[in-house]
């Protein structure tokens, strides 16, 4: 049996055809064709369709055309037109002749199933329309050839017409296929072979040319998951299969990482005329950002309340119009009620009843305003005891602005409270004993003054009475030494010793009795002055200021032989005079108790502190017991040595001036070492400072 050349058929035979591939370029076409298009082989092999016939883009002949060969590309399947007008250029550049023309186009497929090629198979039905034109225009509206004619024509003018329905109804529909958010596709037969498959879709699998193909084939990773074995149930069954939040991994076909994905989706049978199920419509939503946010949301909610459970204070939280839907563990067990009779407006009946009316009133107008929420009230114990809470709220709020949430804290400030009003009513107790202490304080030196002046009278008669003594004492000797020189015998031994040894030591006496009371009054009165003396601030060079305490000591230590350094000292600004008589005292009071046995060294040195300054004023002098540190600062106290001049006023006077500058003053030593005086002062006071 001889094979059919196809070749040389296509070329004979008298239809005209066409041979496009996808791109419409003319690969080949038959004599038939060249003859009616009166066009040559070499001018239309390779050149594309509409160059070759060229027609004004927004023609009607033209968009009818191109969507004809667009439809075949797309859908796989056959189109005709019944009739279409579109001219044809003439040979020789003699213009175009306007023919009509009745098209099918035919797609052809390889062996692998893969469309290749569009059969234009071409009807020029040019003559029939001018003679259906010509009968219409001549009356001639009987007669077997033109009712035939114009039937023929009526009828496929009226299938063009349904056909150009269909088209723009198939593409309206497409387009809305197409741009649809929700990804959807079309499965045909038992392998579930992808027909249709919108840009969503395409986009979720991450490939493009699944159409012809089986979902086994096109999404083989799918198998394994089950998705193949739903598709065959609902195919089997007939019943469709929705399916929430469902996990998937897909592999793009770029090769790059698994990618997990969570859907939404339906598969929904599709039956034939027959009542059979002949394919699957799947449709659906990726749901992975909104799954992932929920599992961040959940894991969000669960470090909240792991946290919220996890520390002292009550948490609470409320929906936006105040309603309380959540406590955490802390709340149950401070208050000791059972879970969940709190919520609403259950808190209520936990404040105390006179509390109640001012909290919610509170609360009422921060849920109208949005503002924070602060208040205390006494909320009941578990024991049954109110104690005071301290009640805050801050609303959360989503973009635009609006209250999603309320969340709130109650702390327990019950022992805060209680030690405040404790602290109010000392500091009232307290300025209450001030002021008794000013006015006694007035009233001490208001003694201090008058005693020391009562005492100045009869002291200055003691004086007075001694000077006269002394005159009458030297009387006394220069007879004595009359009498001696002519009648000795007449002075008895008492009366030699009481002029000679008795006499002088009781005037004596008087006298160093009498300048001592009388620098212990002056110093009194010193230190009931200083107290109402206003500070006056300045700034001070200590080392000048030093230096010039180093002279007023320099012949004291030249007969003792010993020597003051003053090593490196910051400046501070402070009252002149009450820093003069501080380091003054604490000078004189080294070299006062300098041992005589050994080389006498003092030395005063000072450090920065920021906000103060120290300085330590240090000697290798005989040292103080442990027991005399502080008792040497109060009044008339001395370190216990007996053989030292003073009145025990000096180290008072100094404690109480550098408390009243706002510093401390303390003492280190060893007896027999020597000692170390530190005092600490302010950097700076100010003209209002006022040390107690």
């Amino acid at each position: 049996m001889k094979t059919i050349n196809f070749e040389a058929l296509f070329s004979a035979s008298p239809n005209p055809y066409v041979l496009l591939d996808l791109s419409l370029n003319i690969a080949g076409m038959n004599d038939a064709y060249l003859a009616v298009t009166m066009r040559e082989r070499e001018d239309l092999v390779g050149r594309n369709m509409f160059e070759a016939f060229p027609s004004d883009p927004d023609s009607a002949s033209h968009r009818q055309l191109r969507g004809s060969f667009e439809k075949v590309i797309r859908e796989k399947v056959a189109d005709h037109i019944p009739i279409i007008e579109y001219a044809i250029p003439l040979p020789n550049d003699q213009g175009f002749e306007e023919r009509f023309w009745s098209a099918t186009h035919t797609p052809l497929f390889n062996h692998a199933g893969e469309m290749t090629f569009i059969l234009q198979h071409t009807v020029d039905v040019t003559e029939l329309q001018r003679l259906r034109v010509l009968a219409k225009s001549s009356g001639l509206s009987s007669g077997p050839s033109v009712l035939i004619e114009t039937g023929m024509f009526r009828r496929a003018q009226a299938v063009q017409e349904a056909n150009k329905a269909l088209t723009e109804e198939r593409q309206h529909l497409r387009g809305l296929f197409e741009q649809a958010p929700g990804f959807m596709a079309a499965l045909s037969g038992p392998d579930h072979v992808f027909t249709m498959a919108n840009a969503a879709y395409l986009r979720l699998i991450g490939r493009e040319n699944i159409i012809g193909k089986s979902v086994r084939d096109a999404l083989p990773e799918v198998v394994e998951q089950g998705f193949l074995a739903l598709l065959d149930r609902v195919h089997q069954s007939g019943q469709p299969f929705v399916g929430r939040s469902i996990r998937i991994v897909l592999e793009p076909s770029s090769g790059g990482a698994p990618e997990e994905r969570f859907l939404d989706f339906v598969y929904q049978p599709i039956f034939d005329p027959d009542g059979k199920v002949s394919g699957i419509f799947v449709q659906g939503h990726d749901v992975t950002e909104q799954k992932r946010n929920e599992e961040a949301l959940r894991e969000s909610e669960e470090r909240f309340r792991v946290i919220a459970n996890s520390i002292d204070q009550m948490i609470w939280a409320t929906q936006p119009d105040g309603f309380h839907d959540y406590y955490n563990q802390r709340w149950y067990e401070y208050t000791g009620v059972p879970e969940g009779t709190t919520d609403g407006e259950g808190w209520s009946g936990m404040f105390h009843p006179d509390d109640q009316e001012k909290a919610w009133g509170v609360w009422r107008q921060c849920l109208e305003t949005g503002e924070p929420y602060y208040i205390e009230y006494r909320l009941r114990h578990r024991s049954g005891e109110y104690r005071w809470v301290l009640g805050r709220a801050q609303p959360l709020r989503d973009e635009k602005g609006r209250i999603v949430r309320w969340y709130g804290s109650c702390t327990d400030i019950h022992d805060l409270k209680m030690a405040q009003e404790e602290t109010r009513r000392l500091a009232s107790m307290l300025t209450e004993r001030v002021a008794e202490l000013d006015e006694a304080n007035e009233e001490i030196q208001r003694f201090a003054y008058i005693v020391s002046h009562d005492l100045r009278a009869p002291l200055v008669n003691v004086m007075g009475f001694t000077s006269e003594l002394e005159a009458a004492q030297a009387e006394v000797e220069r007879f004595y030494r009359h009498v001696v020189g002519k009648a000795p015998e007449l002075v008895t031994p008492d009366a030699r010793m009481a002029i000679e040894t008795d006499l002088p030591e009781a005037m004596g006496f008087i006298r160093s009795s009498t300048v001592k009371m009388d620098k212990l009054i002056n110093a009194i009165l010193k230190l009931s002055r200083e107290g109402r003396r206003v500070l006056m601030p300045e700034s001070l060079s200590m080392r000048q200021l030093l230096e010039s305490q180093c002279q007023s000591v320099a012949h004291q230590l030249q007969e003792r032989g010993a020597e003051l350094i003053v090593e490196a000292v910051p400046d501070l600004t402070s009252d002149r005079l009450a820093i003069e008589q501080v380091f003054g005292n604490l000078i004189d009071n080294a070299v006062k108790y300098l041992d005589t046995d050994r080389l006498g060294r003092i030395v005063v040195r000072g450090r920065d502190l920021g906000a103060s300054v120290q300085f330590e004023i240090e000697d290798n002098g005989r040292g103080i017991a442990p027991k005399d540190f502080e008792r040497i600062f109060d009044l008339f106290r001395r370190s216990g040595v007996q053989d030292q001049q003073g009145e025990g006023i000096g180290l008072a006077h100094v404690r109480a001036l550098v408390r009243r500058l706002g510093g401390t003053i303390t003492v280190a030593s060893r007896l027999g070492e020597g000692s170390t005086f530190t005092v600490v002062l302010p950097k700076y006071i100010s003209m209002n400072s006022e040390a107690a």
